[in-house]
């Protein structure tokens, strides 16, 4: 071996983010000058510097080194014993490389940071915040999680309550708010709270949080009622202003335009200036409004029903029968049919259907009625027909049947 090397010290102490220097000593064993270059490997190469670089000894001769390590400051440096190895290596014969180890042991650190996503929440009574555990140190984390409220106002529960994170990593954490009392002034309340992330042995971590109180009466609500109140009271305004106003004018114009049809049903008599006997002074004429013509006679309510019970294959027919000097005026009826049955309905004014409907399109009751009734004329007949195709009834006849309702009412007579 060309060369050897030892250090000053064999178990070297350093936290991250500080720097310790410490001797390296190099003795050339040859006989001749020899130039070595000098070059840290390991896991601790990245923050080693070797002052200087390369040294020239001559036979027998030896030189001291200065090695400085400066482990950074992050989760990535690994707490604990690592390696430091730095080589030796002859310019003459760059095979023959010589080395010296020695052991780093690299502290631990504690750097936690709690960072609230929501500062600050308002609410009446619960709110929920969300944070998150950060780990900058180079050992495992594991808080536990504490709300400190001098006034005692709020309390709240966490989720998790503790909570494990590895360096370099962060874990969300939440809290479910509540206040321990109501705030019934009109005003909010702020409350300012702490939140601590503590580890026995190491820095506690704390955020501040503010809780802005609402209060349970609205701090608008006399504001927004006064609103109301004027809003209330300009619609009265305007309603007693235009819209009565506008309503009754239209009432009265559409009583104006019904008062010639009434005065045209009034019969106006004029009679002729009445001669005294005793003299020759008349009287003179008089108008006089006679009665109004008597109501129209409207009839009277009729209602029948027609239930023909044709056998299944077969067509019956039954017949509303209006005497002579009256109209039947038909104005609605409803089709039943209870069992089902098949077949064809029909309802005819004498021979003229005004109605024909498929049994099997009739699931119970059809209604139909009409604005305008039809208008059946005295001495013919209103026939209802029932063609049973087939009949669910145990004695195979068809039960379908028609209730028909209208007015018979008398024929005005002419002249």
């Amino acid at each position: 071996m060309a060369a050897q090397a030892w250090f000053s010290r064999s178990d070297i102490e350093v936290v991250p983010g500080t720097s310790a220097v410490f001797q390296l000593t190099i003795v050339n064993l040859g006989d001749t000058t020899e130039s070595y270059s000098l070059a840290p490997v390991g896991l601790a190469a990245g923050w080693t510097t070797i002052r200087p670089g390369s040294v020239t000894l001559f036979g027998g001769s030896q030189e001291v080194v200065d090695v400085e390590v400066h482990p950074p400051l992050l989760p990535s440096t690994t707490a604990g014993p690592t390696a430091l190895t730095v080589r030796i290596v002859p310019q003459s014969d760059p095979d023959d490389v010589g080395s010296s180890e020695t052991t780093l042991q690299v502290g631990s650190t504690f750097t936690r940071r709690l960072h609230m996503l929501q500062p600050a929440l308002r609410a009446r009574r619960t709110a929920v915040y969300e944070m998150m555990l950060e780990n900058q140190g180079n050992t495992q984390a594991s808080c536990r999680l504490h709300l400190l409220d001098p006034t005692g106002r709020v309390d709240g529960d966490f989720d998790p309550p503790a909570v494990g994170v590895e360096p370099g990593a962060s874990s969300l954490v939440r809290l479910k708010l509540h206040a321990n009392r109501l705030q019934w002034q009109r005003r909010s309340r702020t409350v300012q709270f702490t939140i601590d992330a503590d580890q026995p042995g190491c820095p506690t971590a704390s955020a501040p949080v503010t809780f802005v109180q609402a209060s349970m009466v609205p701090e608008r609500l006399f504001g927004r009622l006064l609103a109301l109140l004027a809003t209330a009271a300009i619609l009265g305004l305007v309603w007693g202003a235009l819209v009565k106003p506008a309503i009754r004018t239209a009432a009265d114009d559409a009583v104006a335009k019904q008062l010639p049809a009434a005065m045209s049903s009034t019969t106006v008599v004029t009679l002729a200036p009445v001669v005294s006997p005793n003299n020759n002074n008349s009287v003179p004429a008089t108008t006089v409004a006679a009665a109004p013509v008597a109501a129209v006679n409207q009839g009277t309510l009729f209602s029948k029903l027609l239930a023909p019970a044709a056998p299944a294959g077969q067509t019956k027919s039954v017949t509303v029968d209006v005497p002579a000097g009256s109209t039947f005026e038909l104005t609605d009826f409803a089709l039943q049919n209870p069992d089902r049955d098949a077949g064809l309905a029909v309802l005819m004014n004498g021979t003229i259907p005004i109605y024909r409907v498929s049994l099997t399109d009739v699931l119970g009751d059809k209604r139909a009625s009409w604005v305008s009734p039809i208008e059946v004329p005295g001495g013919t007949s209103l026939v209802f027909e029932v063609n049973c195709s087939g009949a669910n009834d145990a004695s195979g006849t068809c039960t379908t049947s028609m209730l028909v309702s209208g007015r018979m009412v008398p024929a005005t007579p002419t002249g």
